[in-house]
């Protein structure tokens, strides 16, 4: 019966309907195939929504503030704003930071400090108290920074979450949650979650490329299946998978690495996390 599932499973993704066409700068959909600029993200002229996490800030000084300045919209999340509100106290004369009060200030407010919250609203960004429990504070951020791009007509490229991975590991998976469960919250703007030395977002079924180039030949990447078992079907990757299934309880696909071919294929019948590491953003 197991093969007889298994191969009913493959059957309807070999017969997936096509993704619809959505243009976007770090990705775009043609026919049916997504290309992904992973390296690109962060580049002059992406437009992009900021989020800052309750973790600590794990890039150079430098670097985060150009992630900031470069941003279109900004948000801080609960106890990220104490976090923001530390890292650019006095700094503006220093290496060039342009406005450092957020657009928006979201969470339940238990972690933020009144101190900072105070400051903010003082000086004129939006303060949104959030108490629903049933979602977290990435959650609800999400959705607040996604009503204020509408609000404005505002479009971007994609949401960018700021966060290492460190501390709770139920904190680390509630965000891996909160990637998965974007699609519903913000339709197809890509949700990025970025560390210093990583990136990481939900493929979606279908087929994927992945534009990278000689900066990140031998570094490590990983596809980890999200919730359920996926097929998989890569070329370009040290370790590639033909219709391999990938399932917690089985074979994950960590540590895997990036080849010198410039273009990673993927394809995919369920939703699975990619991550990579990245080299210093410029």
């Amino acid at each position: 019966m197991k093969l007889i599932s298994d191969a009913f499973r493959l059957g309807r993704f070999l017969l997936s309907v096509p993704l619809k066409a959505v243009h976007w700068a770090s990705f775009k959909v043609a026919s049916d195939v997504i290309e992904w600029h992973p390296l690109d993200l962060l580049a002059k002229g992406s437009k992009y929504a900021l989020l800052i996490l309750n973790q600590p800030i794990g890039f150079p000084k430098d670097t985060t503030v150009m992630i900031w300045n470069r941003a279109s919209i900004r948000a801080t999340v609960d106890g990220g704003t104490n976090i923001w509100f530390k890292f650019s106290e006095g700094m503006e004369n220093d290496i060039g930071l342009n406005n450092p009060i957020p657009d928006l200030v979201t969470g339940d407010f238990d972690s933020a400090e009144p101190r900072c919250l105070k400051y903010y609203q003082t000086h004129g960004a939006k303060i949104i108290h959030t108490p629903d429990q049933d979602e977290t504070d990435f959650n609800k951020c999400v959705r607040h920074v996604y009503a204020e791009l509408t609000s404005r007509e505002m479009k971007v490229n994609a949401i960018i979450a700021v966060c290492e991975n460190t501390g709770r590991l139920d904190h680390i998976l509630s965000n891996l949650n909160t990637l998965q469960q974007a699609r519903d919250i913000i339709g197809e703007i890509p949700l990025y979650l970025l560390t210093h030395n990583s990136i990481s977002w939900v493929l979606h079924p279908g087929r994927h490329r992945i534009h990278v180039d000689e900066r990140v030949v031998n570094h490590h990447c990983g596809l980890i299946p999200l919730g359920q078992p996926a097929y998989v079907t890569s070329s370009g990757l040290k370790w590639d998978m033909d219709c391999l299934k990938l399932e917690f309880g089985g074979l994950i696909s960590t540590s895997n690495m990036f080849t010198d071919q410039p273009i990673v294929k993927l394809e995919t019948d369920r939703p699975v996390l990619f991550t990579m590491t990245l080299p210093q953003w410029k």
